[in-house]
Parts: C-alpha cells; sequence; structure tokens
C-alpha cells in the first residue's frame, strides 16, 4: 500500500517533538526509515520511492521536492549550530488522518530517532540492512535484505 508522501510529510512535522531537527535530510531518511519498517511487515514500502544510496546515505530529492510543491509546507533556510546552513522542513497546518498501521510505523520511527544526536541518527540508518549490506551509488532493493 502506497501512503500520499505529502501525508507523510506532513505527519512528520506534526508529530516530531523538535521541528528544529526536521532539516530535509533527517526528514529524508525519515521517510526511508518508515519505507523500510513498513517493508518488513508486509513488503511493501509506504511510499512509491525508488531509494537510492548516494554519497550521504538514503538520499532522494523525492521528499524535498514534495515538500517544496505543497503550499502547506515551507522550507525554511537556517544554519547549524557549526553555521553551516540547513533546511527545515515546516508545516503547521492539521495531522493528516492516516490508518492506524501506517501511523504505527510513523510513530515507532518517531519514536526511535526523537532522543538521537545527529550523528547517532546517522549511524541508525547506516546500520539497517539495505544500507549496511550495500554499496554506495546503487538503488536500493528491500527484497533482497528481507
Amino acid at each position: 500500500m502506497n501512503q500520499s508522501l505529502n501525508d507523510l510529510i506532513k505527519y512528520f512535522c506534526s508529530m516530531y517533538p523538535h521541528s528544529q531537527e526536521l532539516s530535509k535530510a533527517r526528514l529524508t531518511k525519515m521517510v526511508y526509515l518508515a519505507d523500510w519498517e513498513n517493508f518488513k511487515l508486509s513488503n511493501n514500502q509506504l511510499s512509491n520511492i525508488k531509494w537510492y544510496f548516494d554519497n550521504f546515505g538514503p538520499y532522494v530529492t523525492d521528499v524535498v521536492d514534495t515538500a517544496y510543491n505543497d503550499p502547506d509546507v515551507r522550507l525554511v533556510s537556517t544554519r547549524t549550530i557549526y553555521g553551516t546552513e540547513k533546511t527545515l522542513i515546516e508545516y503547521k497546518g492539521s495531522t493528516p488522518i492516516l490508518d492506524e498501521s501506517v501511523k504505527k510505523i510513523l510513530d515507532q520511527v518517531i519514536e526511535s530517532t526523537k532522543t538521537l544526536s545527529w550523528k547517532n541518527f546517522i549511524e541508525y540508518v547506516y546500520a539497517t540492512p539495505p544500507i549496511k549490506q550495500s554499496t554506495r551509488y546503487n538503488y536500493l532493493d528491500f527484497s533482497n535484505f528481507i
């Protein structure tokens, strides 16, 4: 079952307790984690993203492009604590209504990552089998890791 990427983005933005950490990189990787968690349960991703393992882990432009094209979502340029640029993704509307099974996956991703620093978050993402057992610059086929 594929879920609207807009709804996944809006749910994460609505429910993640540390909105100042929802950069385009973190949000993209949270969608990746949701896709992976759902795939482990049902052999289907939540989104229809074709994940690519680039230099910085699972990263595609789908999440940012979708957020950019949604008039209810804002991309805000800011700086990290180290002074480098980062883009936050914000949504101030109502939380989208999702199936309980989808909410359960998204809430699990939030719960698993909300206390992680950026470094620990990246380590968590890199510990998932599709990343841990793949080489960079390839598309990820989740079915190879079940």
